[in-house]
């Protein structure tokens, strides 16, 4: 029993370093994103500098998605789950996915009807990527990659044999034309940092797709896997789908700046994060007062409280956390309207703050045109 509770301190210790760790990046991939964004908007497309400053965007996308697959062990059991139109999602993703120099052509089929689920976006979002990730490092030398979205009905056959109980489910699939594998290498593809360069095993890091299979798991679904030497590879996504829902929404790369002249409290104990983020509040048409702490964002609150239409709140703060700030700045204001803004998934400190009134939450690190639209979703 000693030598277990030993090793629960410190995978305990572990988790923590790797929320740490992830928490400092994205606050500082926040800051850079954030000029970068600042940049991209003032900047014609056709002007020289727009490409290397969307490349820089693209990278520190990428970088985001380490510091996620950090968290995703640093907080392995924390789901916030929401209605998620699948198709939506993976056409933001598809969006977003940069094959410049690849030598890969697209291939996007998407079912036609409205494939509604029960989940983490961020997680699933997460394992999706990991998938997209794995097909473009199996095709060094170019290739074709097939994205496609499908219901399907598995009955009580079909689903036993995958593990699930009979009914409908989604099935998101990401396929690829690249150097595929061979048995010994599908029967290990998902343990965690398993290595077979020899082979030219295409998952390089070694947890994307350890990742990827838990998170799906933990949905209730799971990862169907084929794959043939020399000829490519295929990965279906399996999850349950729930009743059909209106009104779910997700931003499209097309949309634009949305603009306010209201005031605004943005709170956050990085310097970094408040000069950015003021810039960018400054630029969106609002007017900016800053607070380094939970503390000073109190005392600002009961001068000014009659002129503050939006507080936007950090939750992770020494002393006083975001939760409990909000908590106080509600006491003083209980129509008051806040915004959370979090390098972490939410978590138990953010779902309550959700439920007791918070009117929303983005993630960083976020562009400018996210964060326009956050702001006039919680403002109105």
């Amino acid at each position: 029993m000693e030598h277990i509770h030993l090793k629960n301190e410190k995978s305990d210790a572990v988790e923590a370093l790797a929320g740490g760790i992830a928490h400092d990046f994205n606050n500082l991939l926040t800051a850079i994103k954030g000029h970068a964004s600042l940049m991209m908007n003032s900047v014609k497309p056709s002007d020289p500098l727009y490409i290397h400053i969307k490349q820089i965007i693209q990278c520190i996308d990428s970088g985001s998605e380490i510091a996620n697959q950090l968290l995703g062990f640093a907080k392995a059991d924390e789901y916030y789950t929401s209605s998620i139109d699948v198709n939506r999602l993976v056409r933001k993703i598809v969006e977003h996915l940069n094959l410049r120099g690849k030598g890969v052509i697209l291939e996007v089929g998407l079912d036609s009807s409205a494939l509604i689920i029960e989940a983490d976006s961020d997680k699933i979002c997460q394992a999706f990527n990991a998938l997209l990730e794995n097909a473009l490092q199996a095709m060094p030398k170019g290739g074709k990659l097939s994205i496609s979205t499908e219901s399907a009905n598995l009955m009580n056959g079909t689903a036993k044999a995958y593990g699930l109980e009979s009914g409908l489910f989604t099935k998101i699939t990401v396929t690829d034309t690249g150097i595929g594998m061979d048995r010994d290498t599908l029967e290990n593809i998902f343990k965690p940092f398993y290595s077979a360069d020899h082979k030219n095993h295409p998952d390089k890091k070694g947890l994307g797709l350890t990742f990827a299979r838990e998170i799906v798991k933990n949905h209730k679904g799971v990862i169907d896997v084929w794959s043939s030497p020399n000829v490519g590879s295929s990965f279906s996504i399996i999850l349950p789908l729930a009743e059909p829902l209106e009104n779910v929404n997700f931003p499209s790369a097309d949309q634009k700046l949305v603009l306010g002249n209201e005031s605004v409290l943005l709170v956050d104990d990085e310097q970094r994060i408040l000069t950015v983020g003021k810039e960018i509040c400054k630029a969106l048409g609002y007017k900016v007062i800053t607070a380094n702490s939970g503390k000073e964002a109190l005392q600002i609150y009961k001068k000014k409280k009659e002129k503050i239409n939006l507080v936007i709140l950090d939750m992770i703060m020494p002393e006083m956390n975001g939760l409990e700030t909000f908590l106080k700045l509600k006491k003083l204001n209980p129509d008051i309207k806040v915004l959370l803004s979090t390098g972490y998934s939410i978590d138990d400190k953010a779902q309550e703050m959700l439920k007791k009134g918070c009117k929303g939450y983005i993630l960083k690190p976020y562009s400018v045109i996210d964060f326009s639209h956050k702001i006039r979703e919680v403002l109105e």
